[in-house]
């Protein structure tokens, strides 16, 4: 007949070989997590691709203008009278050439091209909304004045230097 025990006589109890289920579960889930910050990095990079297309550079030529203008009185009264919209954030014109007068010792030069977001040297703010596109952007010089513009449809609207 048969032993029917249960008991192992006393023999020591062998080791399963391998991991344990809590390694198993423990080594899945970093492979999962690392997964999913691989998958964010990429999106993040993705992301930031995107948003250097959607910064087409219109407004820096723009501003490039406006802050090379505004070296000598002619250039801002030319500034001021080719933007209208400059009227709500200046009432006059000789209001806004004494702005001016006041900014001329911290501006510089803008770079010819636009310095990317993640110098820390550019603001960038676009918003579209029905077709009508309005562009916040601002750039901090060597100097370190923080001129900011805004242009509404490729209009400058306000320009402020600090």
């Amino acid at each position: 007949m048969a032993d029917s025990s249960w008991d192992n006589g006393g023999q020591p109890m062998q080791r399963k070989q391998g991991m344990s289920i809590w390694a198993k579960v423990a080594l899945g889930c970093g492979v999962l997590f690392l997964l999913g910050l691989g998958g964010c990095v990429v999106l993040g990079a993705t992301c930031a691709k995107v948003v250097g297309k959607t910064m087409d550079g219109r407004e820096w030529v723009q501003l490039k203008e406006a802050v090379r203008q505004l070296q000598s009185d002619e250039g801002a009264k030319a500034l001021y009278q080719a933007n209208p919209e400059l009227s709500q954030a200046y009432l006059s014109e000789e209001n806004f050439l004494q702005q001016a007068r006041l900014w001329r010792p911290k501006l510089e030069p803008l770079p010819a091209e636009m310095p990317s977001i993640f110098t820390g040297k550019i603001s960038y703010n676009v918003s579209v909304n029905g077709g009508f596109r309005k562009v916040e952007l601002g750039y901090t010089n060597n100097r370190g004045a923080a001129i900011a513009s805004r242009w509404e449809n490729g209009r400058l609207q306000m320009i402020a230097v600090n």
